[in-house]
């Protein structure tokens, strides 16, 4: 015989029922845990030191890769995005960073769009090389505690 659930064994039953799909039928069930797993190839963000010592970012080619220099971003300051005319971000050849006096500090090739680099308080001029273009940027004023961010606009 069958015995009929009451109203209170019915709910009781319905709050087990949303425990196992909340919580048990994602680690159990084959193929539901792949729904959550990111489309995207993972981030590269290359992380360094110059040649004279001065530690350096370069990447932002992907959202996740922005998001993550952002979240790296603090100790530098200096923040430098290249970009075509048409806004599209663009990664140039190489980088001269040099002080305002003519004293040459790095010259650095990158990878992505975005670029941060911590340099000692001063006043510098950088030169971009892009596929067939040189943009200059003069008068970097750098001091201490602040970041200064500039876009860099090439063919």
């Amino acid at each position: 015989m069958i015995k009929p659930l009451s109203r209170f064994g019915l709910l009781r039953y319905r709050g087990l029922f949303t425990v196992f799909t909340v919580l048990v039928a994602p680690l159990v069930l084959p193929g539901s845990g792949a729904a959550r797993a990111p489309q995207f190839s993972r981030s590269v963000v290359t992380q360094g030191w110059t040649a004279a010592g001065y530690p350096y970012m370069n990447g932002g080619i992907s959202l996740d890769e922005r998001h993550t220099m952002e979240r790296m971003a603090r100790p530098y300051n200096l923040k430098l995005v290249f970009a075509r005319r048409a806004g599209i971000p663009g990664a140039p050849v190489f980088l001269l960073i040099a002080t305002n006096n003519g004293r040459h500090i790095e010259t650095i090739s990158l990878s992505g769009p975005w670029f941060y680099i911590q340099l000692p308080p001063g006043s510098y001029t950088i030169l971009a090389r892009f596929a067939r273009q040189a943009v200059l940027v003069r008068d970097v004023y750098l001091w201490e505690g602040h970041r200064k961010t500039y876009v860099v606009r090439g063919h």
